[in-house]
């Protein structure tokens, strides 16, 4: 995922709840894939998405994201032997700090920083970042996986909206039970392309959203996502890494 179509989600996902506090009259049609989308969006977090103020560490950094009014501002901080750097990125775009000095880096640079910073809160603030009219749901069908059954709904982008990478292709399995978002894989064609398959554990709810932890692993060619899932079950996935967030905060912002 680069940072162009990150920053689109994220914005986008802002600007939605801000049109969403505004009256309207007009009634659009739910798809089916979009009901279970926000059916899992209601029991992972709810509107915390819209407004919220949260921090987690993940591989030794601290991150920090602060959502309310359809604005945003994502913060990164951690400690190195050249001191303490602080990360920002805003509705404004990208700032950063070494030891509480403003410093000016490439452009280059700053776009990989801030897809880094963009990416890891965009993942854990799945499945609320899928509210956004530039993600299409589809629910394609129910799907059982390690003995339970699933919802199972293929995302895309459209073009207008939906960033440099709309063609990318996501697909989420969620809980026939109780809408829990419990795997998740997704293809990608930038840098010869790929696709990856991620298991959720170590859920926990923490003031009220849905937390949990990834076993991430790498699939074949980005074609792969309609039987990725068979791979998984079948044992034939390799393990990447694994994703985990501790030292878990969460306070809801009243409007």
């Amino acid at each position: 995922m680069t940072f162009f179509k990150s920053i689109i989600w994220a914005v986008g996902l802002a600007a939605f709840f801000f049109s969403c506090s505004e009256s309207s009259t007009e009634v659009k049609p739910v798809s089916r894939g979009e009901a279970i989308v926000d059916s899992a969006i209601a029991y992972h977090g709810g509107e915390l998405y819209e407004s919220v103020d949260l921090s987690f560490g993940f591989r030794g950094k601290s991150f920090r994201a602060i959502r309310q009014g359809g604005n945003f501002e994502y913060i990164n901080t951690y400690r190195d032997s050249l001191g303490n750097h602080l990360r920002r990125l805003t509705n404004d775009g990208f700032t950063q700090e070494l030891n509480n000095e403003r410093i000016t880096i490439s452009v280059k640079d700053s776009t990989a920083r801030a897809a880094s910073i963009n990416s890891v809160l965009y993942f854990s603030l799945l499945p609320g970042m899928l509210k956004t009219e530039a993600a299409k749901k589809e629910f394609i069908g129910k799907e059982e996986i390690e003995g339970n059954q699933y919802f199972k709904v293929r995302v895309t982008f459209s073009q207008e909206g939906g960033g440099e990478d709309f063609d990318d292709v996501f697909l989420y399995w969620f809980s026939t039970d109780n809408y829990a978002m419990d795997y998740v894989a997704y293809s990608y064609l930038e840098d010869e392309g790929g696709s990856r398959f991620r298991k959720a554990y170590n859920r926990r709810s923490v003031n009220g959203m849905v937390f949990q932890d990834y076993l991430n692993m790498t699939g074949p060619a980005p074609d792969s996502l309609s039987f990725i899932s068979e791979m998984f079950k079948s044992g034939k996935l390799d393990k990447l890494s694994v994703i985990e967030v501790d030292r878990l905060a969460v306070s809801p912002l009243y409007k």
